[in-house]
């Protein structure tokens, strides 16, 4: 089948042995493109959800911190026994 369309674009001339050249190269570096895009968005991701875990933990942190700052001083002003 190789043979086949060779010959037939052999056949075409030189643009079109040119043009199929282009198109393979083009199409070669599109999919490392997009394996690249592909990593770096999973990669990124990943960053994301971490940075959202560990948003999470701090604001629960501050939150008791909060909390028991508001307790202590709701004692030392005689609010609460």
């Amino acid at each position: 089948m190789e043979v086949n369309l060779i010959e037939s674009l052999a056949s075409l001339g030189v643009g079109a042995v040119f043009g199929l050249v282009v198109f393979f190269f083009y199409r070669i570096d599109r999919k490392s493109t997009e394996k690249m895009w592909r990593e770096s968005k999973k990669f990124t991701e990943d960053r994301l959800t971490e940075l959202i875990g560990k948003d999470r933990e701090s604001r629960e942190e501050n939150t008791k911190a909060l909390t028991e700052l508001i307790t202590t001083l709701q004692r030392i002003n005689g609010r609460l026994k």
